[in-house]
């Protein structure tokens, strides 16, 4: 890495900001600007065009505030699908337009624009409730009423339907919803096809007549907006189907762990995988249509993909009780083992934002409970390439922290991280396991006497102490940025949100763009 420049005070405050926010920040600025200023576009030229001069008679501003922010809708909705096409984001996120883009905030980004769909959707309506009423006034309740131009015209009931699939979408994406009953947000949310099907009808009906030449005013323009995201989402969603069934697949072992975890093996050679990657996986006997997103725990380096998933949600129980886990709940009372292993298809892999871990110096790896699922994948990785002697390309140290409020969590990746702290080279690897929950005086006096001889930990079996207790990361990152100056860190974290924003906000405090500062880049699952 080549040296750092002397920089000004705030030529730093401005590098220090563009390290971990300035990118996102960026392309949120210029999506608010971009709808702000079409807004402001449309309706100057909707207020000055002679060809409705008659309906700004009768609606006034009503007609440019309803045009306006559905022009904004649409440039949106050109924009959502985009967002979630993740073989595309995949690819793009190894090109040079990583370095201007953050692809790996493409869901927060589709939310987002979900967010913004809902604001001109209400902006939108709330107009042509006014413009409905004014129709009303205008030409009297003989002629039109607005009841009628709110729900059974053809404008009308087509923004009803549309309406109702956008709030039925928006309130099951919620994360209490998401996270619990899966089922629920992944069928309501493929209303987006009744959603997209409403909104091309929404338009055709030529409501809003020209005075002059064509009075339909060219027609409907949603689809000139929506056509190319909607070609790239269909291509998306075959590839998807035809990779996920083809060529069959089936799990060829599972292990119960601790903690209602389980380890699931699948071979299929045709996934190449990297390290950090996720894949999703779906078993036709639970439900032929649900997709589930799960990190990879196998290297690259093994010959079969290998998942640990954590029972908390309808589908994992279901799964596991089908892999043959048993958890001692009443409704496994006389069930019998299964007779053989499930057909599975699996879909992937995809990057994310721990993919990129061999492209710095100083790697920060922080799992939470089940989050540390990534990781093992990426230690994995890091041993086989330590014991190949390979090149670790830029990567020079590895610092592995795991937070975890049960003790048991600690034996999934056992083996795995005993066989690499026996093989650690000169201090390559760092391992920091912290216990966050209380012990019981009967757990305490075990641990004491089980870790006499002080040779190995009582507790993970490791040459390494587990911490009891919360990491304080401000005194962690001081320890780094003495160790290592001038360089840049990795720090990549998957687990709660509470400790992703006390994580994210360190390495936003303690990053320094200064000739011998440490720069901390923060990375987080998102999928």
């Amino acid at each position: 890495m080549p040296p750092r420049k002397l920089k000004s005070k705030l030529h730093l405050q401005f590098e220090n900001y563009f390290v971990n926010e300035g990118l996102k920040h960026l392309w949120l600025g210029l999506w608010i600007v971009a709808q702000i200023v079409y807004f402001i576009v449309g309706y100057y030229q909707l207020a000055t065009s002679p060809v409705v001069a008659t309906f700004r008679s009768v609606l006034g501003p009503g007609l440019m505030i309803a045009r306006s922010a559905a022009n904004v809708i649409s440039f949106d909705c050109a924009l959502i699908l985009f967002a979630v096409c993740r073989n595309m984001i995949s690819y793009m996120r190894q090109t040079f337009l990583a370095r201007v883009i953050p692809w790996d905030k493409n869901i927060t980004f589709h939310i987002l624009i979900a967010y913004g769909v809902v604001f001109w959707s209400f902006v939108h309506s709330a107009a042509h409730f006014y413009n409905f009423y004014a129709v009303e006034l205008a030409f009297g309740k003989d002629t039109v009423t607005a009841m009628w131009l709110n729900l059974l015209s053809g404008p009308g009931w087509t923004g009803q339907v549309i309406s109702v699939a956008l709030f039925l979408m928006c309130t099951s994406a919620a994360e209490a919803v998401r996270r619990k009953h899966f089922e629920i947000f992944w069928f309501t949310h493929h209303l987006f096809i009744v959603f997209f099907g409403g909104t091309l009808m929404h338009g055709s009906f030529c409501l809003i007549k020209g005075d002059t030449g064509d009075i339909c005013r060219g027609g409907p323009t949603f689809w000139k907006y929506w056509i190319a995201s909607a070609v790239v989402f269909v291509i998306e969603r075959i590839t998807r189907e035809v990779r996920g069934r083809f060529p069959k697949t089936y799990v060829s072992k599972v292990v119960q762990h601790p903690s209602n975890v389980v380890e699931v093996q699948i071979m299929k050679p045709s996934c190449v995988t990297k390290a950090g990657q996720y894949i999703f996986i779906c078993c036709p006997e639970i439900s032929p249509y649900e997709w589930h997103p799960f990190t990879l725990t196998s290297s690259p380096n093994e010959p079969f993909i290998s998942l640990h998933i954590r029972v908390v949600g309808d589908f994992t129980a279901k799964f596991a009780r089908r892999l043959g886990c048993r958890f001692g709940g009443p409704e496994e009372a006389g069930m019998q083992p299964p007779k053989s292993l499930p057909y599975v298809m699996v879909d992937g892999p995809y990057g994310s934002a721990s993919e990129d871990v061999f492209d710095y110096e100083v790697a920060v790896l922080v799992g939470g409970g089940i989050g540390v699922t990534p990781f093992a994948s990426i230690l994995k990785t890091v041993w086989y390439r330590v014991k190949q002697a390979d090149s670790m390309v830029k990567l020079k140290k590895v610092y592995f922290i795991w937070i975890s409020r049960d003790k048991e969590a600690f034996e999934w990746f056992q083996d795995l991280l005993m066989t690499i702290e026996e093989e650690n080279l000169d201090g390559f690897l760092d391992i920091r396991s912290y216990l966050t929950a209380s012990f019981k005086p009967n757990e305490v006096r075990n641990v004491i006497l089980n870790d006499m001889d002080g040779q190995k930990d009582a507790i993970t079996g490791l040459k390494s102490k587990t911490i009891f207790g919360r990491p304080n990361f401000d005194q962690i990152f001081q320890e780094l940025r003495a160790q290592h100056p001038g360089t840049d860190a990795g720090v990549f974290f998957c687990g709660p949100k509470p400790i992703s924003a006390t994580l994210h906000k360190a390495c936003n405090k303690w990053t320094d763009a200064s000739a011998n500062g440490m720069r901390f880049y923060y990375g987080k699952e998102n999928f």
